[in-house]
């Protein structure tokens, strides 16, 4: 079929069209995809982690992940508070949270931070408290610090999302928040889990 469209004297060819036209759909396609996807992924991402599973377990239940920490599995069926864990918070605060029950808090599309006290240094880990603090103070407030108490995962510190971990070897307030910003609210139910800290 060789229909052409032209005036004066000069055709073109309705296939061209038809074809230029496909192109520009599909670069605003792309372009759409791109900024509905927000920035690319710095190399504070972390790396994914296997989905284990999103199953309730009843609070106080042990169990095993193949992450460390774990970034997804079966968890106690109570969320923990979002904020700061640890020696020197008041009430339920400060003991360092079970894993088990922290792990609901990233279900729910939170982010965690885990310390080990004796290997981090506690100038960078006061930054990292206040962070969580403002955050939690915040409109997007589901961050979690709390020390680690498991064994040894080889690192300072370790970030946690639904299916996300970044290691730190050091306290880094700038990874902290490229990780928050790649993953916040990523999670199998974004909008559940505890409102902000009264």
């Amino acid at each position: 079929m060789q229909r052409r469209v032209g005036a004066g004297g000069r055709s073109i060819d309705i296939r061209i069209l038809a074809i230029v036209g496909f192109l520009l759909v599909g670069v605003v396609a792309v372009g759409f995809a791109l900024v509905s996807l927000g920035p690319a992924c710095s190399q504070f991402c972390g790396t994914r982690q296997a989905d284990e599973g999103a199953s309730h377990v009843q609070d106080g239940t042990v169990v095993s992940y193949k992450s460390h920490p774990a970034t997804s599995g079966p968890h106690w069926i109570d969320p923990a508070n979002w904020g700061v864990y640890g020696p020197g918070e008041p009430g339920a605060y400060a003991a360092p949270l079970a894993e088990a029950q922290a792990l609901h808090n990233l279900e729910h599309g939170g982010i965690e931070i885990w310390y080990q006290p004796d290997k981090v240094d506690p100038a960078g880990l006061q930054q990292l408290v206040e962070y969580v603090r403002d955050q939690v103070g915040s409109t997007r407030f589901k961050f979690i610090i709390s020390p680690w108490h498991g064994d040894d995962f080889g690192h300072p510190i370790a970030v946690t999302a639904w299916n996300w971990l970044l290691y730190l070897d050091q306290p880094n307030l700038d990874a902290v928040k490229q990780f928050a910003e790649a993953h916040y609210g990523k999670s199998p139910e974004p909008n559940g889990g505890p409102g902000p800290p009264g």
